[in-house]
């Protein structure tokens, strides 16, 4: 191609509106955003009430488990009681008996408190699953609005990736070669347009629309006269001289 700047330029909008429409494809439009957000926000709350309620009578069975277990060690000291034949047995099987009893005092307490959790967060988790039953709805009808409108989405990101291809072709190998290499070293953005410095008299100045470092008068020269490939001296990426600078 004898314009490869020119082609590079076009090479780099229609990968720029690939990228895009890839990024829709895998996300939600803007249309949706709002209502997504909000929609996650209710179902992430409802996720952590639900694993609240998890939780709790988790550690609620744990609890009355251990309640369960206490009380068949205490009823296995109690029934030694009679076999006891001297005071020290007597007092060492009471203390053993005593320690039984606050193990259950506490598991019983612990029980009741997991309880008490469990039931808040049911409670709040069913409030929070009767508001969001609205929500929802909506969600549902927006989605399928939005999975109606992606195959045109597709099908125009196919066309972009069959245009691209094209230009790809044209572009020589070297200088497509020098363009991909920018192109990964700049997340995507491997071209910057030079734009010219407003100023009310003075010698004309221009600098990088990329990282706004000054451009040589003579690279504006290469650039608009004979279509070179020139770099911007900081960022590195190639620059190109807009419509909106003249």
């Amino acid at each position: 191609m004898s314009r490869p700047l020119a082609a590079i330029v076009e090479l780099q909008t229609l990968i720029s509106r690939l990228r895009s429409a890839e990024a829709l494809l895998d996300g939600i439009p803007d249309w949706m955003k709002e209502l997504h957000e909000e929609y996650s926000a209710h179902k992430s709350q409802i996720e952590e009430l639900d694993e609240a309620v998890s939780d709790a009578a988790a550690t609620r069975r744990q609890a009355e488990s251990a309640v369960a277990d206490y009380q068949e060690k205490l009823k296995h000291f109690q029934g030694q009681i009679a076999q006891v034949r001297t005071q020290r047995e007597y007092g060492a099987l009471l203390q053993e008996i005593d320690t039984v009893k606050e193990g259950i005092k506490t598991s019983e307490e612990e029980a009741f408190a997991a309880m008490e959790r469990q039931d808040a967060a049911q409670s709040s988790l069913d409030e929070e699953r009767k508001a969001f039953e609205e929500l929802d709805r909506r969600y549902a009808v927006e989605l399928e609005k939005w999975e109606k409108e992606k195959p045109e989405v597709q099908k125009k990101a196919e066309a972009l990736r069959a245009e691209i291809a094209e230009l790809r072709s044209q572009v020589p190998r070297q200088h497509l070669a020098h363009f991909e290499r920018l192109l990964e070293r700049h997340s995507g953005q491997a071209l910057a347009p030079i734009r010219e410095v407003e100023r009310p008299k003075g010698p004309r100045i221009w600098h990088c629309g990329a990282c706004n470092y000054r451009v040589r008068p003579q690279a504006v020269v290469e650039i608009r006269g004979q279509e070179a490939l020139v770099e911007c001296d900081s960022c590195k990426r190639l620059l190109h001289y807009a419509e909106t600078a003249e």
